[in-house]
């Protein structure tokens, strides 16, 4: 083998020595999504059990417990400053074509070919403040595996690469500090699910109403403030929808036409603050996330 070919393979490694993560974390969920290709698993757990130098799809639907076992004790997770673990159950899922109807594989074959590795675990009684991640699979997987991560939350994308020279990683979800995420646990909380008499619900950015706000609405046709008619779709009994904008076909003649579009103007401008200050707090979040890589915390 010519030793600049040699050097070169040494030094950039082989793409099986290449894996990917996805990570989604909300104020009470973590999700951890896992990509390896099939020679990878191989150095975690024997699949090959009839020693043909082949891998089948029974083979590897077998192996999916063991490989979720060893997972589970060579990648350590700590919520909120505990110990844990990246989930009580997984879902497997490979990435090419009729993988059901895949004959046996040989290794040139299968260390081609991806399977996804999810993790979803509910973190109860408290919002998730902050997880830490370390992986231990270098010594099975060999010194030149890499991991890319992608942090996703919010819309905000943060990558950061595990390797066996920095194989920990201290992340800060924000949600403990977040407005938003705090006034949705207080009504959580306090178990309300209405506006108090003569008072309307607090109005949050249109992407945050349906996933954070007890208030927020089924369904909703398009607002006036972007030239579309609207109307409110109506939630369960005892539990009002939020009243997005006013519709343009109001048909109370009780109320001036002016008052509405005053109210309207009003409505707009204090939803554009929210979500100008909702950009600005994600900014700076995103901005000190790139030091938040720091030495796993000790074990208490």
């Amino acid at each position: 083998m010519p030793l600049a070919f040699a050097f070169g393979h040494f030094a950039f490694g082989h793409p099986a020595d290449q894996s990917e993560m996805r990570v989604r974390p909300k104020p009470h969920q973590l999700e951890i999504r896992l990509t390896f290709n099939i020679l990878t698993l191989t150095r975690f757990t024997g699949i090959d059990t009839d020693g043909d130098m082949k891998i089948s799809m029974a083979e590897l639907t077998a192996a999916q417990p063991r490989i979720g076992t060893y997972l589970n004790q060579h990648i350590h997770v700590e919520i909120n400053r505990q110990k844990g673990l990246l989930g009580s159950s997984v879902r497997f899922e490979s990435l090419w074509p009729d993988a059901a109807q895949t004959p046996p594989m040989t290794e040139i074959e299968y260390a081609a070919r991806n399977v996804d590795v999810t993790f979803v675990q509910t973190i109860e009684g408290k919002v998730l403040e902050d997880f830490w991640l370390g992986f231990e699979i270098f010594e099975q997987t060999g010194p030149m595996q890499t991991i890319h991560g992608v942090f996703e939350q919010d819309g905000q994308i943060e990558d950061v690469t595990f390797s066996v020279q920095e194989p920990e990683y201290l992340y800060d979800t924000g949600f403990a500090d977040d407005p938003f995420v705090q006034e949705a646990e207080k009504k959580q909380k306090s178990g309300l699910t209405s506006a108090p008499a003569g008072e309307e619900p607090p109005l949050r950015p249109a992407a945050m109403l349906a996933s954070a706000s007890p208030y927020a609405a089924p369904a909703a046709t398009a607002s006036p403030s972007l030239g579309g008619p609207a109307t409110a779709a109506s939630g369960p009994a005892g539990n009002p929808a939020v009243k997005l904008a006013t519709p343009i076909d109001n048909k109370d003649t009780n109320a001036a036409p002016s008052s509405e579009r005053w109210w309207m103007v009003r409505a707009v401008v204090v939803m554009i603050m929210l979500v100008v200050g909702r950009k600005v707090q994600l900014s700076a979040r995103a901005r000190r996330v790139s030091t938040r890589r720091r030495p796993r915390p000790k074990s208490r």
